[in-house]
């Protein structure tokens, strides 16, 4: 029996995409590999037609690309694209920081605590879920409904960057970011507009030097 057969077709369809996409942003499936529908329809046990569908809607995001007579291919990491991504986010980030401390009531600040500490030997998905959370949050409760899908959009594409990186490195400390993380929490829980900003902008900074850094030493990127 085919996955999703007693749904209606456009669940099965959003199913798929939703796990293709989290399987490119989570690199389950690696920058550079080479897809094919029929492989995929077997792996997730659909047919054709909503493989066919995920697939064009992850292109137009940018995720893979299409190869004439030979399927599709998850797209490498482009450089440019990483950089812009990085600019992006330090203007959605630094304008949800200050709409969250304008507008949000304490009970909403306090919710930040749930982010300062991790179970002990989390593992890299988890941890990577739990800074999508802490960013995504940030985003989500900025008042702004625009700015904040715009935010946790920005926030999913990074997760591949985050991958990437922190998997080709074996001298960081993920216990770092969560410090990082508790110090922007308190700014923020302050209403201290000028810290906060400055905290999550050298937070994302030193991000980037560091993803940028090892994305110029692999073969994933374009």
């Amino acid at each position: 029996m085919l996955e999703g057969a007693d749904e209606t077709p456009l669940l099965v369809r959003t199913s798929v995409y939703q796990r293709l996409r989290a399987a490119i942003l989570s690199c389950a499936l690696r920058p550079g590999a080479q897809i094919q529908e029929r492989q995929l329809a077997e792996q997730y046990q659909v047919s054709k037609s909503p493989i066919r569908d995920a697939l064009l809607k992850l292109e137009e995001q940018n995720l893979v690309e299409v190869m004439p007579r030979r399927g599709y291919r998850v797209k490498r990491i482009s450089l440019t694209d990483a950089r812009e991504l990085y600019e992006m986010r330090q203007i959605l980030e630094r304008e949800s920081i200050v709409r969250l401390i304008e507008a949000a009531s304490n009970e909403t600040l306090a919710e930040l605590d749930t982010f300062r500490s991790l179970p002990p030997s989390v593992g890299l998905p988890e941890w990577i879920e739990y800074n999508s959370a802490f960013h995504g949050f940030i985003a989500a409760n900025c008042g702004n409904s625009r700015l904040g899908r715009a935010g946790c959009e920005a926030i999913e594409q990074y997760e591949r960057l985050t991958y990437v990186s922190v998997t080709s490195s074996s001298e960081l400390s993920l216990d770092d970011f969560v410090a990082e993380h508790g110090a922007i929490i308190d700014a923020i829980q302050k209403r201290d507009k000028r810290q906060a900003v400055a905290l999550a902008r050298d937070h994302i900074e030193s991000s980037r030097r560091r993803v940028l850094d090892t994305l110029e030493n692999l073969s994933v990127i374009a």
